[in-house]
């Protein structure tokens, strides 16, 4: 039986080789184990590295495809982070299908090209335990809901391998906000933000967090969701090199000041996005991203939110950026939350309370908040030294424990009412924006 890796020549494979690279056992037949494929769906290839035919192999029967680079065309860079650099490219043989036959054999369907995203992983010519993780917890959640991951390939000149993956046509959260932002009314802002959480929570439940969370890493697919897994690892691993990692706004305080990542940094980061998706502009994008701001983060600074924001939607997102990490929802608790919010806001609860609100008056805020969509100017002007992509920090105990501001306390304490946030919001914003004068840190950190 034809499959759809029996015609291919895959540079670097080995055809003579006499053993399984996955069960180490002597082949069946030429390339092909019984043990480990019995259907002989993946006879018939190799990647060249036993590590990630081993990999490709665990995922047999819902799987994962080598497929060699020439059969891709139309490559084109569409974006570079930290660690990667991702192009669009079309599929000729698109991802292969099987049918099962009377005989219990199994038939390939005929192949439909298609338009995917290649992510190149910088320096995974050798296929290390740093990449292998991020492959491996990506194919976890394509597999529960998140952003599909089809299989990999091999970039001939450079030899680094390459993750193949759905194609999110209306490209990330970040240029999602700054094309589309006045079109976007709060039922979409709910239901996107909810969908992040579906994410997330599976994440969380995996024993992972994402350590590298930020609106570039929010992908509008079908639908949106959280890509890009280069540093994320289980909770309870933890970098030694002293360095913190990431786009400086939506690092936790306590990541700043050395603490250790957890999943609880992960929902900080999700505050802000709260923050980001109110305003429509990327968070700090009129600061340098550097020790002065680091500080005033850890002394209270958070971005800000746009005119006609719900106040128990900014008492939300203030929880999620709370200082103490302690105090912070989980994901499953947002989760639940959003749910409501999102169904509240299609009329689905009415006079039903939860979470301290009934479902119509969530509906009836968010309606009026819709009001101010308009009148949101998302133009800005960026300081040229507001860095959006992932890079190292070391800042070697220089800042000083985080804290709440006034502000957020007064909102996650329930300490004063509509009209005194206000005024409160005007002050508090003042005093923080001072921290930004170069000339006061030292103070700061003395």
């Amino acid at each position: 039986m034809e499959t759809e890796f029996s015609k291919l020549n895959i540079s670097g494979g080995d055809s003579n080789h006499k053993n399984c690279s996955y069960c180490n056992k002597p082949f069946t037949e030429e390339l092909w184990c019984k043990e480990c494929d019995p259907f002989r769906i993946m006879e018939g290839w190799t990647s060249g590295n036993s590590v990630i035919d081993k990999f490709i192999k665990d995922t047999m029967y819902n799987f994962l495809e080598w497929v060699p680079f020439d059969r891709f065309t139309d490559i084109k860079e569409i974006g570079e982070g930290g660690f990667a650099k991702v192009y669009s490219a079309t599929w000729i043989d698109g991802k292969s299908y099987y049918e099962e036959q009377s005989d219990g054999s199994w038939k390939k369907t005929e192949p439909i090209s298609k338009k995917i995203a290649l992510k190149r992983l910088n320096g995974s010519q050798n296929m290390s335990d740093k990449y292998l993780n991020e492959l491996k917890i990506h194919w976890e959640i394509s597999n529960k809901h998140g952003l599909k991951f089809y299989g990999l390939t091999k970039c001939p000149e450079t030899k680094e391998y390459m993750m193949i993956i759905e194609f999110a046509y209306n490209g990330n959260l970040r240029s999602i906000l700054s094309n589309d932002f006045n079109n976007i009314m709060w039922v979409d802002k709910i239901s996107h933000l909810y969908s992040i959480l579906v994410d997330l929570r599976d994440l969380h439940e995996l024993g992972y967090c994402h350590k590298d969370f930020h609106s570039g890493n929010i992908l509008h697919a079908s639908p949106i969701c959280i890509s890009d897994f280069g540093l994320s690892g289980p909770v309870n691993e933890q970098k030694s090199d002293g360095k913190v990692y990431g786009v400086m706004p939506y690092i936790a305080p306590e990541v700043l000041n050395g603490e250790p990542y957890t999943s609880s940094s992960d929902i900080y980061s999700l505050g802000v996005f709260m923050a980001e998706f109110s305003s429509g502009k990327p968070p700090f994008y009129n600061k340098k991203h550097d020790l002065s701001l680091a500080l005033a983060i850890c002394n209270g600074l958070r971005p800000e939110f746009g005119k006609g924001t719900p106040e128990f939607y900014k008492k939300l997102a203030y929880k999620c950026m709370n200082a103490n990490p302690n105090e912070r929802p989980t994901a499953n608790e947002l989760y639940n939350i959003f749910i409501f919010w999102r169904d509240s806001t299609w009329g689905s609860y009415g006079e039903v309370e939860n979470f301290g609100y009934k479902g119509n008056e969530i509906k009836a805020a968010f309606e009026e908040a819709n009001k101010e969509i308009p009148n949101i100017s998302t133009s800005y002007e960026k300081n040229s030294d507001a860095v959006f992509t992932s890079r190292a920090f070391t800042f070697s105990n220089l800042l000083p424990k985080p804290v709440n501001s006034s502000i957020i306390t007064s909102y996650v304490n329930n300490e004063v009412c509509d009209s005194q946030l206000i005024d409160l919001e005007v002050s508090n914003s003042i005093q923080l924006r001072d921290i930004d004068d170069e000339s006061k840190v030292d103070d700061l950190v003395n």
